[in-house]
């Protein structure tokens, strides 16, 4: 089936885990409705052999099911990398938020840890090894984090980048670069335990993830200059 016009455009919401990746989530299906898709299952941002033998058998799926995907959706959000889509559509506004490696790397750890029930193995690991902190982020199929979700794409490849940390700003620039507004903001998928605001970074803490998250570090101080950029462009 040929597909053109404005059904050709897609746009890819990567969801980096404890990035408000969730709440804009959300804000999406609010905006587009029955023309949005999730796709969670891949097992992205977690490497190992049989992740990455999962992510290879869903991508060739989901490529297989390019025409369906134009003509039912204009928004696929999830967490999935970027290389499953990339050159896939005619054209792809890739978009995605990234967050503060310090926190971010504690935050996924507690969310683990809140959520023992979940059908992923890396849940299963976690909960039979009684995994620490220190155990996690020395665990070496969550090194780099966050720059796994990119795969062979560029942040500079990106439509937008947004700032977990800023995300009200994030919302009014995803709205005027990428032209849908994506309403009111809301917040999902919060540590309710931690109340207001950030993880305590201990020092030994902070040594393993400068060690273990070099590339992630480095992916958040360009997210942050691109931001910063997309701010005066757009003079929010």
């Amino acid at each position: 089936m040929a597909i053109s016009g404005v059904l050709a455009r897609m746009l890819l919401s990567i969801h980096v885990p404890k990035a408000a990746g969730n709440s804009f989530r959300v804000a999406l299906t609010n905006r587009f409705g029955k023309r949005f898709i999730k796709d969670y299952g891949d097992w992205a941002g977690f490497n190992t052999p049989e992740a990455r033998a999962r992510r290879a058998r869903r991508e060739a799926v989901a490529r297989a099911q390019r025409d369906t995907l134009l003509e039912r959706f204009d928004v696929i959000h999830g967490h999935f990398v970027a290389d499953k889509y990339r050159g896939l559509f005619p054209v792809e506004d890739f978009v995605a938020f990234f967050r503060d490696p310090y926190q971010q790397s504690i935050a996924h750890y507690y969310f683990l840890l809140r959520n023992p029930q979940r059908e992923h193995p890396e849940a299963r690991f976690f909960h039979e090894n009684a995994m620490t902190l220190h155990d996690y982020l020395e665990w070496d199929a969550f090194f780099n984090h966050q720059t796994q979700f990119l795969g062979k794409l560029q942040i500079e490849d990106l439509a937008f980048v947004g700032l977990s940390e800023h995300y009200p700003k994030s919302l009014a620039l995803f709205r005027d670069i990428i032209g849908h507004d994506p309403g009111e903001q809301r917040f999902e998928n919060v540590n309710v335990e931690r109340g207001s605001g950030e993880y305590k970074v201990e020092a030994d803490v902070r040594r393993l993830i400068e060690r273990n998250r070099a590339a992630d570090i480095e992916l958040y101080a360009k997210a942050k200059e691109i931001f910063a950029r997309q701010c005066q462009r757009v003079a929010v």
